[in-house]
């Protein structure tokens, strides 16, 4: 019983490990002003990454120390 709970509770978290990265593309219309006819247009532009897990490791960080000034 309790191997069966234990085999519940990895399943998601090797198929999580095993995924392939995420694709994500983000595209942005916007408006501006240009010297030749019909003078407003819109642009696009398009920004593609991967969410995937970091391959650095965190850092701790250290307080701020106080400065008298």
């Amino acid at each position: 019983m309790q191997l069966k709970h234990i085999l519940l509770f990895l399943t998601p978290l090797v198929t999580v490990y095993a995924a392939e990265p995420t694709v994500l593309t983000a595209k942005r219309v916007y408006h501006t002003v240009i010297d030749q006819s019909p003078f407003l247009v819109e642009r696009t532009s398009t920004v593609v990454w991967t969410q995937s897990p970091s391959i650095t490791e965190a850092q701790p960080t250290t307080p701020p120390t106080p400065t008298l000034n």
